[in-house]
């Protein structure tokens, strides 16, 4: 298994907000992160990134404990793809993704002709290459987002972690970007991603981490996990869950909230 927690916690210093999480995804897989605001999905993801410590518990990439290893070691294993970004400088879509080769090369050291070409495929598998010289600062929020991963996949971790990576996008583009998703997974790459759509789980995910209040409410396929009953404990509405037929004949989940009509 690439990725494995065990019990872990850990919080910010007045307690622990994440309390007891155990999950694991393997490469090629998808892992979503499902919960309500507060539930503790942030700070999972930054005791991954190693940027606050575990109180208690295990984080292991590629049976390695993230514990043991250095910055620059842990930047060859995980790489985080943030929600929106929006930088200072003009940089070009080049300098943006070449950003994600830091950990292959000292401060003082200049890019490469190695990492061009790194950055020049990463572009490439994220459909993006015709962007290379755009300025980053002119792009669409989708094309950012493409952006981006590109850079993660030029950083060659295997794990990416997604922080509701469609929250700022229109309806297309996320589909677009769930498309981009499922390509990267299926190129052996593990992405953990937190949204706070039930459909994205549903349609894309291997997995789901369902929390509430910083403990697994459930964890396991999507089809076991984002059931009526577990929605409902963990949102505080009654909800639904159906699967439809699209026109092309494939099988969708939908999660529907729902109320009883007034008499």
């Amino acid at each position: 298994m690439l990725l494995e927690i065990q019990d872990v916690r850990g919080g910010y210093g007045h307690g622990d907000v994440v309390k007891g999480v155990s999950c694991s995804a393997d490469s090629g897989e998808i892992l979503c992160l499902l919960g309500p605001n507060g539930c503790g999905k942030t700070t999972l993801f930054r005791l991954l990134l190693g940027t606050i410590p575990l109180t208690d518990g295990t984080i292991c990439i590629g049976g390695q404990d993230t514990r043991q290893l250095s910055a620059r070691e842990l930047a060859g294993l995980i790489a985080y793809i943030p929600q929106y970004h929006n930088p200072i400088f003009a940089y070009t879509v080049m300098d943006v993704v070449i950003m994600g080769r830091a950990s292959h090369f000292s401060v003082f050291d200049a890019p490469k002709s190695v990492d061009r070409e790194a950055a020049f495929a990463a572009l490439e598998k994220v459909n993006a290459l015709e962007l290379a010289n755009q300025k980053y600062t002119s792009l669409s929020g989708g094309q950012r987002q493409l952006i981006l991963i590109a850079r993660a996949i030029c950083q060659a971790a295997k794990v990416f972690v997604m922080d509701e990576p469609a929250a700022n996008l229109d309806y297309a583009n996320q589909q677009l970007l769930m498309d981009v998703i499922v390509d990267l997974a299926q190129k052996g790459y593990c992405v953990v991603l937190s949204t706070h759509s039930p459909e994205h789980p549903a349609s894309v995910g291997s997995k789901v981490l369902l929390m509430r209040e910083g403990k697994v409410e459930g964890f396991g396929p999507p089809a076991q996990v984002l059931t009526s009953e577990n929605l409902e404990a963990v949102y505080g509405i009654e909800m639904d869950v159906v699967t439809v037929q699209d026109r092309y004949g494939t099988r969708r989940t939908i999660c529907l909230p729902v109320k009883k009509p007034r008499q």
